[in-house]
């Protein structure tokens, strides 16, 4: 018997001292001033395997034959590595990076800022900042701006801790 929900699936090994997260990469095909690239994390289970622990992430199928993409974000003590693949039914397959994806890094030695960023109508957006010490992605408090009408966010982003932003950008 099948699965009422089809699932593509594949799993990480990270090394003493890494934290790897999985972005996917979805488009809206929409035709609307909205219309873009959008990230959205995909949450990892640890499974023990001949004692290494492995991240197991789970995506939903999109159809049948189409191919998901991913993008890989490996942080250590010191940096941060990009990297991009490619998921199917057979699995995934790491890919030269053709995703349009920007990163930079966020360290702020003053006070707590608010960073505000914008959301499309559907509650998507196209960045993602990450505590680089937690790997924990930082979630946006949402309100409505009364002046736009506009859903919009604001981060928390604490003194003296480095961040790192991840966008992908519609070329």
């Amino acid at each position: 018997m099948e699965p009422l929900i089809q699932m593509n699936k594949f799993q990480v090994v990270d090394m003493p001292g890494m934290n790897t997260l999985a972005f996917l990469v979805e488009n809206n095909n929409v035709e609307t001033e909205n219309s873009g690239l959008y990230l959205q994390k995909i949450e990892s289970v640890n499974v023990e395997d001949n004692g290494k622990i492995k991240k197991e992430f789970n995506v939903l199928k999109s159809s049948e034959d189409e191919k998901q993409t991913i993008v890989l974000l490996t942080l250590t003590h010191s940096k941060a590595v990009i990297s991009t693949g490619e998921l199917d039914s057979k699995g995934f397959k790491a890919i030269e990076t053709n995703v349009p994806v920007n990163y930079g890094s966020l360290y702020n030695q003053s006070s707590v800022q608010y960073k505000e960023v914008n959301y499309t109508p559907d509650m998507k957006r196209n960045f993602s900042i990450i505590d680089t010490q937690s790997g924990e992605e930082i979630k946006p408090v949402l309100y409505n701006d009364p002046a736009t009408g506009e859903v919009k966010g604001k981060c928390k982003i604490m003194p003296n801790k480095p961040y790192i932003i991840l966008e992908v950008v519609d070329d």
